[in-house]
C-alpha cells in the first residue's frame, strides 16, 4: 500500500516528532487449508497459481520453505529432524495474476502463522562452479519459453549416450536443472551460477555418457563437462556465497483450517486437454510403443495398448492394478493430447504433473465411456525382518531423510560401476524405510513393506544396488515372475540381496490387500475426434 504524507509547513516539522510508522502487513492469502499429505510417495508437486486458486501438495517443510524464501532446498539447514519428512497438502486462494513474489511472501506469512515458523537468513560459502561461454557457443536462439527432453541411445562399444534435446530454455533454468538431473556428476547440493552473459531463451542438444557408462565406453566416453564443450559452454570451479535459511523453531502441527474450509475452497473444475486427438493404431503399426507426459504438458502416446496408458494416468504400479477385458493389453491406440501456455487456468501444465495425469484421466473416460471403481485385492508386497543388523543407530536430533547418491563428504567415485543404485539415508527407522522403499525399488516392488523388524530407532545407513533390468534374466519362480536373485556371471546385486548383505534386513513376500482399479465397462472405439 502506498501511503502519502502532507507536510502542513515548516511549523509541523518542529513542533513535535515525526511518529514512526508501522510497515506495511505482509500479504496473505484470502483463506488457505492445510492437511497432512497421504501420498505415498515423494516429490513436491503445484507452487502455481491457476485462476485464483494456488496449491503445494505432498511437500515437507524444506519444500515449502524453499519455495517461500526461493533458496535450493540444500540451503534450508537447522530444524527439528522431521523437516525433510512430514509432507502437507496446502490450497489457498489469492487475486488472480498475483505475482511469483508475492505468492512467496504470502506462503511465508502462512508459515509464520500456521505453523509458528522462525527463521533468519544468511549466507554460506559453498564449492560450486561458474557456468561461462567457451569460445563460440552452439546454442540457437528461441522466441519463447518450452523445455527439456532425455534420450538415451546405444553408442559406442554399447554404452548408452545420454541426449538432452532443450527448446526455449533459459540459462538460470539450466544452473538450477544440471546438478540435480546429472547423477554422481555433481555432489548433493552442489551449485551453479550462470556466468555465460546470454539472456532470454535458447535451443540446444546436450550429449554424455552416464557416469556409471564411463567405464563400459572408454576412451569414447563423453563426460557432461566435456558435452557442455562441445556446445560452447563449460564448468569453472568456484567457491560461491549461497543464500541459506537457518530455521529457528517450528511446529510439525498446524493449526486448525477454518471450519467452514470446504465450501469456500471447493475441489477445482475437472482440467481437460484444450486440443485431444484419440485413435486406434494404423494395421500394421510396428513403430515403438510410446506414452509420454512430456515436459510441455503433451501427452503422447503411439501404439499403445490402452492399459499402460490408464496405468499412467491413475499412476498405478503396475499391469496388474487394473482389471479389465482382454483387449485392454492387445488393441492399440494414437493418444495426443495438447495444452497450451494461455492465461487459462491450466496455463504452465508442464510443471504439474498432477494436472496433466488428471487432463489423462477426463480424456480416457470421455473417449473410451470408462466406468471404474476401486476395490482392494491381494498383490505381493513385502515384510521387513532384522537379521544380523549391520546399521548405525543415529544421533536422534539429524534431519530425517533419505535421497539418492552417496552421504555428504564422500566421493561418488567409490561406487562400484556395477551397482547403478546408491541410497543414503540418516536418522531413518525401518517403519519409515518401508514406506519410501517403492520410490527407490525401481520394479522390485510397487508396494511399501511393513516394518516387522522391531527396530524402533533412526538409523545412518548406505544402500547400494543393481536395478531389476540389470539383473534380468533373474531366475523366475514358479510363476514365472524374477525373484530378484543375482545371476552369475553378471556380477549384479539385488535389492534382496543389498538388504540383507549391506543392512542385516530380510525382505519377505506376503499377500496384502491393496486398491486396484476395477473397470465396469468402456468401449474399444474411442468416440470421434
Amino acid at each position: 500500500m502506498k501511503r502519502t504524507l502532507i507536510l502542513a509547513g515548516v511549523a509541523l516539522l518542529t513542533a513535535a516528532p515525526l511518529r514512526a510508522q508501522s510497515p506495511a502487513a505482509s500479504p496473505r492469502f484470502q483463506i488457505a487449508s492445510i492437511q497432512t499429505s497421504t501420498r505415498p510417495q515423494p516429490g513436491m508437486r503445484g507452487g502455481i497459481l491457476r485462476g485464483n486458486r494456488y496449491e503445494l501438495r505432498n511437500a515437507t517443510m524444506v519444500d515449502l520453505i524453499r519455495t517461500a524464501y526461493d533458496v535450493q532446498p540444500e540451503r534450508v539447514s537447522g530444524g527439528p529432524s522431521w523437516l525433510e519428512w512430514n509432507r502437507y497438502d496446502i490450497a489457498a486462494l489469492a487475486p488472480e495474476g498475483t505475482a511469483a513474489p508475492v505468492l512467496r511472501d504470502m506462503l511465508k506469512a502462512l508459515l509464520a502463522e500456521r505453523f509458528q515458523l522462525k527463521v533468519r537468513q544468511d549466507t554460506a560459502t559453498v564449492p560450486g562452479f561458474a557456468l561461462k561461454v567457451a569460445g563460440t557457443h552452439k546454442l540457437r536462439a528461441a522466441t519463447g519459453p518450452g523445455g527439456c527432453q532425455g534420450q538415451v541411445t546405444p553408442g559406442p562399444n554399447g554404452a548408452p549416450v545420454q541426449t538432452i534435446a532443450c527448446k526455449g530454455t533459459t540459462m538460470a533454468q539450466i544452473v538450477e536443472q544440471l546438478p540435480r538431473n546429472s547423477g554422481p556428476y555433481f555432489a548433493p547440493g552442489t551449485l551453479i551460477v550462470d556466468e555465460t552473459g546470454l539472456t532470454g531463451f535458447w535451443d540446444f542438444e546436450l550429449k554424455y555418457t552416464p557416469w556409471l557408462a564411463l567405464p563400459q565406453a572408454g576412451t569414447d566416453g563423453i563426460t557432461i563437462q566435456k558435452g557442455l564443450e562441445e556446445i560452447g559452454i563449460r564448468l569453472e570451479p568456484r567457491d560461491l556465497k549461497a543464500p541459506a535459511v537457518i530455521v529457528d523453531s517450528v511446529n510439525a502441527s498446524f493449526t486448525p483450517n477454518a471450519a467452514d474450509i470446504a465450501t469456500r475452497i471447493p475441489p477445482p473444475p475437472p482440467p481437460t486437454f484444450e486440443v485431444a486427438d484419440v485413435k486406434p493404431s494404423p494395421p500394421g503399426n510396428t513403430g515403438p510403443r510410446r506414452m509420454q507426459l512430456q515436459p510441455n504438458g503433451q501427452v503422447n502416446g503411439n501404439n499403445v495398448p490402452l492399459k499402460p496408458i490408464i496405468g499412467l494416468a491413475w499412476t498405478l504400479p503396475g499391469a496388474d492394478y487394473v482389471v479389465g477385458p482382454s483387449w485392454l493389453d492387445t488393441n492399440t491406440y494414437e493418444i495426443i493430447g495438447r495444452v497450451y501456455a494461455t492465461t487459462s487456468p491450466n496455463a504452465q501444465v508442464q510443471q504439474d504433473e498432477d494436472i496433466a495425469r488428471q487432463m489423462l484421466q477426463n480424456l480416457i473416460i470421455e473417449r473410451f465411456k470408462m466406468k471404474y471403481h476401486m476395490e482392494d485385492r491381494p498383490m505381493t508386497a513385502y515384510v521387513l525382518k532384522a537379521d544380523n543388523v549391520k546399521m548405525t543407530r543415529s544421533d536422534p536430533s539429524r534431519r530425517t531423510r533419505c535421497f539418492e547418491g552417496a552421504p555428504p563428504g564422500t566421493s561418488a567415485a567409490t561406487r562400484p560401476p556395477q551397482f547403478a543404485r546408491l541410497v543414503t539415508c540418516q536418522n531413518v527407522t525401518m517403519a519409515q524405510f518401508g514406506t519410501w522403499l517403492p520410490s527407490i525399488a525401481g520394479g522390485y516392488t510397487q508396494q511399501p513393506a511393513r516394518d516387522l523388524t522391531g527396530l524402533p530407532d533412526g538409523y545412518d545407513f548406505t544402500l547400494n544396488f543393481s536395478t531389476i533390468q540389470q539383473v534380468q534374466g533373474a531366475r523366475p519362480d514358479a510363476a514365472g515372475a524374477p525373484t530378484g536373485a543375482a545371476l552369475d556371471p553378471t556380477g549384479a546385486l539385488s535389492l534382496l540381496d543389498a538388504m540383507r548383505m549391506q543392512l542385516g534386513i530380510r525382505m519377505e513376500e506376503e499377500k496384502r490387500m491393496v486398491p486396484v482399479l476395477v473397470i465396469d465397462s468402456i468401449s474399444p472405439d474411442p468416440t470421434a475426434n
